[in-house]
């Protein structure tokens, strides 16, 4: 499994935005395997972070220094109504700074107001036996 990580490295060091944040949309059904990904790529990084799901708070902010980054922005729109409210919480302050890395699970609320993502990763049941797949663009 390391090497849909190593992948996805590869494809961050590649496409880091020189303008803003760099963007990376999560999509998949619940339980499909997004938060898990972002703790499973920060310790494949050796990072000593605790990442937990922010279904609850929205967005988390952890310190993330590699690539050239200084924070890893987590957010979770599941249960946001709207663009609107996404961004009271300073959504695009975090996307203005170009060292934060942004995973944004559950994009389809930015994606009609024009916000375009750096990387794309699709999360998907592969079968009965609840195997999953990931998929990077």
């Amino acid at each position: 499994m390391d090497t849909i990580y190593d992948e996805f490295l590869e494809k961050l060091r590649g496409c880091k935005n020189k303008e803003r944040a760099t963007l990376v949309y999560l999509y998949g059904d619940l339980g499909s395997g997004k938060t898990t990904f972002t703790k499973n790529l920060c310790k494949h990084l050796g990072l000593d972070i605790d990442i937990t799901s922010p279904t609850f708070t929205i967005l988390k902010k952890y310190p993330f220094n590699m690539y050239d980054f200084e924070n890893l922005i987590h957010i979770d729109t599941y249960r946001l109504k709207s663009y609107e409210e996404l961004l009271k919480i300073r959504f695009d302050d975090y996307l203005q700074d170009k060292n934060n890395l942004i995973f944004l699970e559950w994009p389809e609320i930015v994606e009609n107001e024009g916000v375009k993502p750096d990387i794309i990763l699709r999360f998907k049941y592969t079968d009965d036996t609840e195997s999953r797949s990931i998929v990077i663009d």
